[in-house]
């Protein structure tokens, strides 16, 4: 039975596919390898080397009955994605795999400029985001989250108790995909009146 850090086939499989995906690229040569290595070392996670990285994508095989990724290289990858560690990423996103969200929703489309935002998520996790362009947000307020004070956070609408998804663009570094309440979704609080629509 496999440990609580150590990966399982299926779970390793997404989390490859989400990380191609994140980055925009397959990771099929040794300078897809490169770039990832220090794209995690740029987003502050790390180094990762591009032959440990290789391992882990099966590009070239381990000695032995398998390779099993460390704890440091799940973390980092899972940090790449916007959790804080392998077993968040994980248990969240599996039980991705088979939710549907529907309830409450605001579409940011109708926002009135300089609306303020508070988003709530597990655990203890709080951000206060201020309309500043159509679909941008500044971050303003922050606490416990990898978002940071002054970030610009691009998201198309808001639900109640489901995650929030977010693009986030920070000076001198290429745009992170940041998911927010993952597990049990997000709560928000709208505190100026969105435009009401014509």
């Amino acid at each position: 039975m496999k440990s609580g850090n150590t990966p399982d086939n299926e779970a390793l499989e997404r989390l490859r596919n989400d990380v191609e995906k994140h980055i925009g690229r397959k990771l099929v040569s040794p300078a897809d390898f490169v770039f990832l290595s220090d794209r995690l070392q740029q987003e502050g996670l790390g180094y990762v080397s591009s032959t440990t990285l290789k391992r882990v994508w099966g590009y070239i095989a381990d000695k032995g009955d398998g390779y099993s990724p460390s704890n440091f290289t799940l973390r980092a990858l899972s940090g790449l994605l916007g959790f804080m560690d392998w077993s968040e990423y994980r248990t969240d996103t599996s039980l991705m795999q088979s939710r549907e969200y529907v309830g409450e929703y605001v579409d940011v489309r109708f926002l009135a400029p300089n609306t303020e935002v508070s988003l709530l998520w597990q655990p203890n996790r709080k951000v206060r985001l201020r309309l500043i362009a159509p679909w941008l947000f500044e971050v303003i307020e922050n606490e416990n989250s990898r978002l940071r004070v002054g970030d610009t956070v691009e998201c198309r609408c808001f639900t109640q108790h489901a995650p929030a998804f977010f693009r986030v663009f920070r000076p001198n570094v290429a745009p992170i995909s940041y998911i927010a309440g993952s597990a049990q979704g997000i709560f928000y609080v709208i505190h100026s009146a969105p435009n009401v629509m014509p």
